[in-house]
């Protein structure tokens, strides 16, 4: 059983993401913090396995809380659900020790996957958050194209992740072929020469521990 604490100071918010949790038989909110600091408190008193986090918050923002946390408590895992998509945030709470960064608008199976690949030590990512990550990492000389679309972010993630060709297909819901595609488009954006180049890449982004 994965135990969660849901971190918000939107009472709108908590209850929501604590509404999608309950149906899976694998996952319990245990508790509820309304800033930083309760959250601290809590995983002190409580054993937690995974904190949603919320980054903006009252008396103790999402960055220190998740600092605390892991000092504190390094076996819980924090994952940051929110609404910032700026890079200056994404660097700030995986610098702090979070394992992933989703926004809140996720799907609930994004949601529910990401808090599943969180609880068992792996890192994740939201495709919208990779793309965001891949843009602060491209030289700033180079044009546009080096950019990352959002089904290609979703290829790299998965890549790093050791999917495999069918895998990545199904779950993307497309044709082996198509994957091979994106590989060969992520190759000649990210100038490496071959698969191995794209997995050095998304170590050097965070996207999976090295």
């Amino acid at each position: 059983m994965i135990r969660v604490l849901i971190t918000d100071d939107h009472e709108m918010i908590r209850n929501g993401l604590s509404s999608l949790l309950r149906g899976e038989s694998d996952i319990h909110v245990v508790d509820m913090a309304h800033n930083g600091q309760e959250a601290v408190d809590i995983c002190q008193k409580r054993e937690i396995d995974v904190v949603l986090m919320d980054i903006m918050m009252p008396i103790l923002n999402g960055v220190e809380a998740t600092r605390a946390i892991k000092e504190k408590c390094p076996k819980t895992r924090v994952l940051a659900v929110t609404i910032n998509d700026e890079p200056r945030f994404i660097k700030e709470v995986l610098g702090a020790g979070a394992s992933g960064y989703i926004l809140k608008h996720s799907t609930k199976d994004e949601i529910v996957a990401a808090i599943r690949e969180v609880a068992a030590n792996k890192q994740h990512f939201g495709s919208d958050v990779l793309v965001k990550i891949s843009q602060e990492f491209a030289n700033p000389n180079t044009e546009s194209k080096t950019m990352l679309t959002k089904k290609e972010a979703q290829v790299l993630r998965l890549i790093a992740q050791e999917c495999t060709n069918q895998e990545i297909a199904d779950q993307l819901n497309c044709g082996i072929r198509t994957v091979d595609t994106h590989k060969r488009n992520l190759i000649k954006k990210l100038e490496v020469k071959n698969v191995v180049g794209l997995v050095k890449y998304a170590l050097r982004m965070g996207v999976v521990n090295d």
